[in-house]
């Protein structure tokens, strides 16, 4: 989004931000995943089956735009 020079991920300092570290393998918002849509995701395929608010929720909850 064009918000930092820094790609490495702003939670858990590991690895590069992308779309499929937040949703799919970012420790730090492991918890956080689990709480907002009710499972551990490990692909993206189950994020595609989220509804729009779990998604929506999950985004505002974790502080991402």
């Amino acid at each position: 989004m064009g918000l930092s020079n820094n790609a490495t991920c702003r939670m858990c300092g590991t690895e590069e931000e992308t779309s499929v570290h937040i949703w799919c393998e970012c420790e730090a918002l492991a918890s956080l995943r689990h709480a907002y849509v009710s499972s551990f995701l490990s692909d993206l395929e189950g994020v595609l089956n989220l509804s729009t608010g779990a998604i929506w929720n999950f985004g505002t909850g974790s502080g991402r735009p």
